[in-house]
């Protein structure tokens, strides 16, 4: 390898690991949203529409078959009746990912139209296993009040017909957003916030004292690589 190249990869490395812990992930603040999801295939405005039919070979692969895919726009309730206040919904797919029919992929984004939240989404990827009695599915990321967000969901089936497929599923949300520290590393368009307000002198500073720590290490790292530089060519 030339000298170049290996002054090249120590200078990249040394930038990205001088800034790898700007951001604090142990801080945040966690949310516990409790909720229903009404996955309705049935009746004259289903909410849950196949699109893509798999293949129904497999014993035991049940009605839609491997493979079979499942767009959904499921609405969310605060109660198991579609009678109770509407919260939000969920809108996404699932696929038929095993040969026995048990085991979906599920892909959702989880878009909250009341209260405090309303607006953020929560995005949920992951294996969900049917039979089980609570499946836990990873959070892995979000928008809005949740923007970076991590945590997991509890999916419980409340109830289950199985003439119409139609499922009621108990939700439990548990959502930690660490955007504070994420909106101090990102300038804000226009010199204004998402709000619209002025940022804060604190804010301020901090991006003033983060473009300086940058600007010292860009220093120390082209002083080191002059050496490094320096004694490769002696050897070489």
């Amino acid at each position: 390898m030339s000298p170049f190249l290996i002054l090249l990869f120590l200078s990249v490395e040394s930038i990205s690991l001088s800034h790898a812990d700007n951001v604090d992930l142990s801080s945040g603040n966690t949310t516990h949203l409790h909720f229903y999801l009404h996955d309705t295939l049935s009746g004259p405005n289903p909410t849950a529409i196949p699109v893509v039919q798999g293949s129904t070979r497999y014993k035991g692969s049940g009605p839609f078959g491997f493979g079979t895919i499942i767009v959904i726009d499921d609405v969310l309730t605060e109660g198991p009746s579609l009678t109770t206040d509407a919260i939000g919904r969920a809108q996404g797919f699932y696929t038929m990912a095993s040969l026995t029919g048990s085991e979906l992929l599920l892909s959702i984004n989880i878009l909250l139209t009341e209260g405090e939240f309303n607006g953020s989404t929560v995005a949920v990827l992951g294996r969900d296993n049917l039979f089980d009695s609570v499946r836990e599915l990873p959070v892995i990321g979000g928008s809005g009040k949740f923007r970076m967000a991590r945590g997991y969901t509890l999916f419980k089936t409340y109830s289950a017909n199985a003439s119409t497929g139609d499922v009621v599923l108990e939700v439990d949300l548990y959502v930690t957003d660490i955007s504070p520290n994420i909106d101090e590393l990102i300038p804000s368009r226009n010199d204004t916030t998402s709000n619209g307000d002025t940022p804060s002198s604190s804010s301020s500073t901090s991006a003033s004292d983060g473009n300086k720590c940058l600007h010292l290490d860009i220093v120390m790292i082209f002083v080191v690589s002059c050496f490094i530089a320096k004694y490769l060519l002696v050897i070489i």
